[in-house]
C-alpha cells in the first residue's frame, strides 16, 4: 500500500494503490520494482502494473540454501536486495542477512551473510541515510517480548559489524501481544517506522541519546503489520507493506514529510 504525506491528505493516511501479490511476510522497493517476500521466495514485480518480472524460490535441496527457513522483510540497497533471515521456530537464534543482485530485471541470489546467534530472531533489517545499518531481533512471547533488540551496525568488507544496541519503548511494546516488531524502514523524515505483527497502524521512533523514544503511532494504514519499506525513489514520501498472503500496497503517510 502507499500512504500520502499530510499536506496532500489534511492528516488522513490514504492507500494510493494495491496489487493483488501474495506475500506471507513483507516486501521490499526500488525505483522500478516491488519485491513481494514469503519465507522461501520472492517475486519481482513491477511497481507501476504489479506484473511478474522474475521469481526465486530456495531448493532447500542444495547446499547453499538448504539453510532457508524464515525470510522476513528487505532493503534495496544499490542494486542489491538485502534480506532479513532466520530459522525460526526451528532455531530462533540462527539468523543471515541473504542478498540478491537485482539490477535491470535480474533476482540472483548472490550472498548468505551469518550473524552472531545470541540476540534473537532477525525480523528485518534497513539502512539509514547516513549510511548505518539497522537490524531487529525479535524476541517472543508476552513479556519476553520487552527483549527485542534493535542494533547499529557498520557494513565493512561483506561484514557487519554491531555497534550500538536499544530495546523498545513501552509504547510499542504493548501493542505486539505475544508477538514482537515485524518491520522497521527510516522514513524521510529521519523517524524509524515500526509495525507489529497484526494491527493496521505503524509506531513512529527516533533515537534519543542512548535510547529509542517512541513518538507517535500512525493509524489505518492499510496494510495489518509485516515487514514494510519506504519508497525512497518517490517524489512523494510513501510506504509500501501487505495484507499478508492477499496483496501489496502501497500508502501515503500523513506525518511524514521530508
Amino acid at each position: 500500500m502507499l500512504f500520502v504525506p499530510s499536506n496532500h491528505l489534511h492528516g488522513e493516511n490514504q492507500v494510493l494503490r494495491s496489487f493483488p501479490i501474495k506475500a506471507s511476510q513483507g516486501v521490499a522497493v526500488d525505483g522500478t520494482y516491488i519485491y513481494a517476500i514469503s519465507n522461501t521466495e520472492i517475486r519481482k514485480c513491477d511497481k507501476g502494473t504489479g506484473a511478474e518480472i522474475a521469481a526465486w524460490k530456495a531448493d532447500t535441496k542444495q547446499p547453499g540454501f538448504k539453510h532457508f527457513r524464515h525470510m522476513n522483510s528487505g532493503t534495496v540497497i544499490d542494486g542489491k536486495l538485502y534480506c532479513a533471515h532466520s530459522r525460526f521456530p526451528v532455531a530462533p537464534n540462527d539468523c543471515t542477512v541473504e542478498v540478491w543482485d537485482v539490477t535491470g530485471e535480474k533476482l540472483d541470489h548472490v550472498e548468505t551473510i551469518r550473524m552472531p546467534a545470541r540476540h534473537g530472531s532477525l525480523t528485518w533489517i534497513d539502512r539509514r541515510g547516513d549510511g548505518s545499518w539497522w537490524m531487529c531481533y525479535a524476541v517472543y512471547g508476552a513479556g519476553k517480548n520487552k527483549d527485542t533488540k534493535l542494533i547499529k551496525y557498520e557494513y565493512e568488507d561483506g561484514k557487519f559489524l554491531g555497534k550500538e544496541s536499544y530495546f523498545f519503548p513501552k509504547e510499542a511494546v504493548a501493542n505486539w501481544g505475544s508477538m514482537s516488531c515485524s518491520g522497521g524502514s527510516w522514513g524521510p523524515d529521519g523517524l524509524l517506522y515500526t509495525t507489529g505483527h497484526d494491527l493496521a497502524e505503524t509506531y513512529v521512533l527516533k533515537i534519543d541519546g542512548d535510547k529509542l523514544k517512541y513518538v507517535r503511532t500512525e493509524e489505518n494504514v492499510g496494510f495489518y503489520g509485516q515487514a514494510i519499506a519506504w519508497d525512497r525513489s518517490s517524489k512523494e514520501p510513501a510506504l509500501w507493506g501487505i495484507v499478508k498472503n492477499k496483496e501489496v500496497s502501497l500508502t501515503a503517510m500523513q506525518g511524514a514529510k521530508r
